[in-house]
């Protein structure tokens, strides 16, 4: 921490916008990193006991085993929900609302703002250290659930390519959503309580539940162009091969990651008008 302390208040580097904020980001996540050391065996079996997604591939797949649902074979829910496994420990939006709406609350949010970096910044490299150590065990235990299953993966590199893209895009758009909610600690002082819809949102629309295909109605042509699905379903039913996507997709996403990002400059400095009646 010395090392990582000594390299952020080096006075002879000299603080110019995103070039600081990007310094100051590695040094930050570098010591996340070290901190979960003591705490990596931890993080390894938590990744493994969320099971919420291979619970509800056990259902679908008894739900898939007389034929497809909607054009959707067994195989391909098998992939489906063993992918969601690896979306869902990439996700960070609870890591942005317990952490931000906390430094609200107990008044730490006064001591990030006098640092020119953004004040969410620390609790998204918090939860991307812990991810550094839950995902690759679930990379291993995955293609075992997939062939297991009898699961069917895409062969064509540049569907994989488009899912980790979208994905990406998606759980950072992702992310501007938690930090907006995370400044109503502003106001009610804590966020915990509408954490609890966005985590509906990530289940119900992201696809967590089951894919969006096998909605109702017309849920399943509007659920694909908005940014839960992005983040969570979109990557599994490209590597399941479950409809059709193009790259289209990518421009899409980033268009959403800047409209949110514009929102939420917006809303954070709304915000900040009120911290002073939180915040001490």
């Amino acid at each position: 921490m010395t090392g990582v302390a000594a390299e952020l208040l080096d006075e002879r580097r000299p603080v110019s916008g995103s070039r600081h904020v990007l310094r100051v980001a590695a040094a930050t996540l570098r010591a996340e990193l070290q901190a979960r050391t003591a705490y990596r065996a931890q993080l390894a079996i938590g990744a493994l006991g969320w099971v919420v997604p291979l619970a509800f591939m056990a259902l679908w797949r008894g739900a898939a085993a007389d034929g497809a649902l909607g054009g959707i074979t067994q195989a391909q829910l098998t992939t489906y929900f063993a992918m969601m496994l690896v979306v869902s420990n990439l996700w960070i939006s609870g890591d942005i609302i317990f952490g931000v709406s906390s430094q609200i609350h107990d008044g730490r949010l006064a001591a990030l703002l006098l640092r020119p970096v953004p004040p969410v910044l620390p609790s998204a490299l918090a939860g991307l250290a812990s991810n550094a150590y839950r995902v690759p065990v679930v990379l291993v235990g995955v293609p075992l659930v997939i062939g297991l299953g009898g699961g069917t993966v895409t062969r064509d590199p540049g569907r994989w390519v488009l899912a980790l893209v979208v994905g990406t895009l998606g759980i950072v758009s992702v992310a501007y959503v938690a930090a907006m909610v995370a400044t109503v600690a502003l106001w009610l002082t804590k966020a915990e309580g509408v954490q609890g819809l966005v985590f509906g949102l990530e289940w119900v629309v992201g696809g967590m539940v089951a894919p969006v295909a096998l909605l109702p109605g017309i849920l399943p042509e509007l659920l694909v162009h908005q940014p839960f699905w992005y983040a969570g379903g979109a990557a599994p039913e490209i590597v399941a091969g479950m409809g059709e996507h193009s790259w289209w997709l990518v421009a899409e996403c980033a268009a959403w990651v800047l409209g949110l990002h514009l929102l939420c400059r917006a809303v954070w400095r709304r915000g900040m008008r009120r911290f002073e009646a939180v915040g001490s």
